[in-house]
């Protein structure tokens, strides 16, 4: 990572699936605090998506984090795959005792799945942006990303890229100079378009009922990718779970960061402070 962090980073490896997948460990046990392992989204890493996140977090408590590798021979991704590179991880790092989970966007969907069939060691989740099932919505957006990335024009998928991920309030405020300092443009790797293909086919309505973990859904107020709806199900499927929203589009990691770390970091210290099917307000601008 090339974030600048107070406290120390380790590194290492775990093979799995024939990839080899990079973890980063950072902070110190918390007496009351599990550790929390990050999962980030489509096309993502630690330092794309958690750049802020990570450093925030480990000046609290340990945090542990990895980014997607891409398994070996593999043509089709499956949520398996990345669910594996998952436990691979949590096996090497915690391999006992309680651990926390937080995911974002495609990263929800491998976390939740997680803690539905690990509910032993899942004890708190934090779900940002996260869906159960792909709609004809999300199939029609990605319909649209295929068009532009067979038709090879950059510009388009940047243009694309920055109007789904961002909400209308926030970039209707920064001109496109403002927006290549916030999202430098690049072009999409093989894994991400492996990665965006497997958003097609999520589906893991028959097992979210099984998490027992007590769970804070968060929503984007704003979210083109993955509206709201989508965390209100989450939010209605699962049984220990409380909700709330950030005024932000799907990059909430990139608009509202500081919202998002304070929000985590209050259910992290008091997951008992709302009960279970509360609704709690957002905070006041």
């Amino acid at each position: 990572m090339s974030v600048h962090l107070t406290t120390r980073v380790d590194e290492g490896v775990v093979s799995i699936d024939g990839a080899d997948v990079r973890y980063f460990i950072s902070g110190e046990p918390h007496p009351t605090r599990p550790p929390l392992v990050l999962v980030h989204g489509t096309g993502g890493s630690t330092e794309r998506h958690f750049g802020f996140l990570f450093p925030m977090i480990a000046a609290r408590q340990q945090v542990v984090s990895f980014d997607f590798a891409e398994p070996a021979g593999v043509t089709e991704l499956t949520l398996d795959h990345l669910e594996r590179q998952l436990s691979a991880v949590v096996a090497a790092v915690l391999p006992e005792g309680p651990i926390a989970l937080l995911g974002y966007s495609l990263g929800s969907v491998i976390a939740a799945s997680f803690a539905a069939h690990h509910a032993e060691r899942v004890t708190r989740l934090v779900l940002v942006a996260g869906w159960i099932k792909t709609d004809h919505h999300q199939l029609l957006r990605n319909d649209l990303y295929r068009f532009l990335r067979k038709a090879g024009d950059p510009e388009a998928l940047k243009t694309y890229s920055r109007l789904f991920a961002f909400g209308v309030p926030f970039l209707a405020k920064r001109s496109p100079a403002e927006m290549d300092a916030v999202a430098p443009p690049g072009r999409p790797s093989a894994f991400g378009a492996m990665q965006m293909d497997l958003n097609r086919n999520i589906d893991i309505s028959d097992r979210i009922g099984n998490i027992t973990a007590k769970t804070l859904v968060v929503a984007g107020t704003h979210d083109l990718m993955v509206p709201r709806h989508h965390s209100l199900a989450l939010f209605g499927a699962i049984p220990d779970a409380r909700y709330t929203e950030i005024a932000s589009g799907h990059s909430v990691l990139v608009e509202r960061p500081a919202e998002l770390l304070s929000v985590v970091n209050n259910f992290l210290a008091h997951p008992d402070k709302h009960a279970a099917g509360t609704k709690i307000p957002p905070a006041q601008p």
